[in-house]
């Protein structure tokens, strides 16, 4: 694939890179299963049986719901028979002696009929589906974990970085880094004026960097608190009475009303969000944003009538822009003045720098495109940095835990992990696409950077605080803690290979307090409405993890089965309260045999 062909990514995917990929994800898993050792059709024919098996089961929990109502229906019968013969002893006592009779009669049939149907039927045939069904359980049971045990071995080879090594095999210009090292992470700082030190109330909990020509990337993953004003409800029920005059007299009349009352005090609300962040020094003093349009809403003559009808409020724009001593000058292509957007730019020549003609005719074809996902990106442009943000690569896309492929029929784990790496790498693919649209930023290949070497870790703030979400947050977190929790992490200092590492657990704790609210009824009283509201009282606690390298992959670090350390990308951490099953330099040396 030459350089030249990233300009298209939309074509580009669609001609080579997706089949491609797909190709290179199947042969992985080929290779995989190869190494595993596992027979794919003996697991095939265990698993029709416990498939049939789970079937058999199903059908006789059926039958027993059928005979549970059957019994809820008896009961009822005994219930209301009880019921008729009560009612005949009243009818009896007011001499209504046939009646009487009738009822006794009917009740008597009720309770016996019922009686016969739980005694002779019903507690018989449950007690019998019963001992069936958890036969077939056990049997279920006992061939899920024999199918296990038959994919146990190829369960064991699933590793987190195999998605970006698949993503770097494919499209070897885009390069995939197993950590975001010091030195990138300088180069960020120093060169392009990255900032992450600001967001104390926001944790990464998950990131892969890479680069493009030298030009580096970083997908992350955060969560963030922010407080906001919640508005808490409270009710009360008054009743009142009113006397009237009508025709037959004085009358009263009977009044209910609910009033509501509300009280808005501070709540802290969690959120996860994946973004990209894009370094390049092409356009260094151009800022611009621009968010999702409704372009695939239109059809190609809705679209030619929507640009013509709304062109001139480019112009209009332009002027007004003027007037306040703006620079802001329309493209040649209203089309994708009007739905790229990107109209509170500062710089009109690093613009169009930028968004060349060959640039915009691919972004549109991105943004209309079915072959990936539309339009649904958000892109800021803040003079070398590129912030992007797609629909597409929320949630748990980009960050892969590789449970999700563990399973004990070797169909589902092959359909999972080619499913699963085929998306990573579209959602991927798509979200670096605008970037890759724009010719000057593929033309500008970073410089070399002289690395200072200042930094005292081993590794970065960054790495830290991804690995330290990677804990169980109750080992951290406050006791006391109501709510959900941001762990943001300080370097201490290096011990050999090690990083010390402070964890700062921050959450709050939540005090439940009624307020009474004064409210006028329709009585023409004030009354105090109850609302109930909570105070939220922040909490931090701190901790002490330890950071190194052992290298490997996860495949070899389960082979050493030490629980108490975290492992992640090469990474593992462990927390200094609690001692280690085997030291981290005897788990490097084990890796190096591994």
């Amino acid at each position: 694939m030459e350089q030249n062909d990233l300009l298209e990514p939309e074509l580009l995917y669609k001609r080579e890179l997706k089949d491609k990929h797909h190709k290179n994800v199947t042969d992985l898993f080929d290779e995989l299963v190869k190494q595993s050792g596992v027979d794919p059709e003996a697991n095939k024919a265990l698993c029709e049986k416990i498939y049939a098996k789970q079937s058999e089961a199903q059908k006789v929990e059926i039958s027993l719901g059928k005979s549970r109502a059957l019994k809820g229906f008896s009961i009822a019968m005994i219930v209301i028979g009880a019921l008729l013969a009560l009612i005949s002893i009243f009818l009896f006592m007011s001499k209504y002696i046939i009646a009487g009779v009738i009822l006794v009669l009917v009740g008597a049939g009720l309770i016996t009929g019922g009686i016969l149907l739980i005694v002779l039927v019903t507690n018989k045939k449950m007690k019998t589906l019963e001992i069936i069904l958890g036969k077939l359980k056990k049997e279920v049971e006992e061939m899920i974990a024999e199918a296990y045990r038959q994919m146990a071995s190829l369960n064991a080879l699933f590793d987190e970085e195999m998605p970006a090594q698949l993503m770097h095999k494919t499209t070897p210009l885009i390069v995939m880094d197993r950590l975001l090292d010091n030195k990138k992470l300088e180069f960020l700082i120093e060169n392009y004026g990255y900032n992450y030190r600001d967001k104390e109330n926001c944790s990464i909990v998950g990131l892969q960097s890479g680069s493009i020509l030298g030009n580096p990337f970083v997908f992350f993953k955060e969560k963030e608190m922010n407080m906001i004003d919640y508005t808490y409800q409270g009710t009360l029920l008054i009743t009142w009475t009113t006397t009237v005059s009508t025709k037959e007299g004085l009358r009263t009349v009977h009044h209910s009303q609910t009033l509501v009352a509300t009280v808005t005090k501070p709540k802290p609300v969690y959120s996860l969000d994946t973004y990209l962040l894009y370094a390049n020094d092409a356009a260094p003093n151009l800022t611009f944003s621009r968010r999702p349009s409704n372009i695939k809403d239109f059809n190609e003559k809705t679209l030619e009538k929507y640009v013509r009808k709304h062109e001139p409020d480019l112009y209009k724009m332009a002027e007004k822009e003027m007037g306040k001593g703006g620079s802001y000058t329309p493209l040649g292509n209203a089309e994708f003045e009007l739905f790229f957007g990107g109209l509170n730019r500062n710089n009109e020549v690093e613009y169009r720098l930028l968004f060349t003609p060959l640039a915009q005719k691919s972004m549109l074809s991105l943004m209309k495109s079915d072959v990936g996902y539309g339009d649904d990106f958000t892109m800021v442009k803040n003079k070398k940095l590129n912030f992007l943000t797609s629909s597409h690569s929320q949630g748990n896309t980009l960050f892969l835990d590789v449970s999700i492929f563990y399973h004990f029929d070797f169909e589902k784990i092959q359909e999972t992990f080619i499913d699963y790496n085929d998306y990573y790498f579209k959602a991927v693919f798509f979200d670096l696409a605008p970037l890759l649209s724009i010719p000057l930023y593929q033309q500008h290949k970073a410089r070399e950077y002289i690395y200072k070497g200042t930094i005292p870790s081993h590794f970065t703030d960054i790495e830290h605080e991804v690995i330290a979400n990677r804990f169980d947050v109750r080992e951290f977190a406050d006791p006391d803690t109501d709510t959900d929790t941001i762990i943001k992490t300080d370097f201490i200092s290096s011990h050999g290979e090690e990083d010390s590492v402070k964890v700062r657990a921050k959450s709050f704790k939540s005090v439940k307090h009624v307020e009474i609210v004064p409210k006028l009824g329709g009585d023409g009283r004030m009354h105090g409405v109850p609302v109930t509201w909570y105070e939220y009282i922040p909490l931090e606690k701190e901790n002490s993890i330890s950071v190194a390298e052992i290298g490997g992959t996860r495949v070899k670090f389960n082979k050493l089965g030490n629980k108490d350390v975290i492992f992640n990308r090469g990474l593992v951490s462990y927390n200094q309260e609690q001692p280690l099953n085997v030291p981290i330099k005897e788990l490097k040396s084990q890796m190096a045999k591994e």
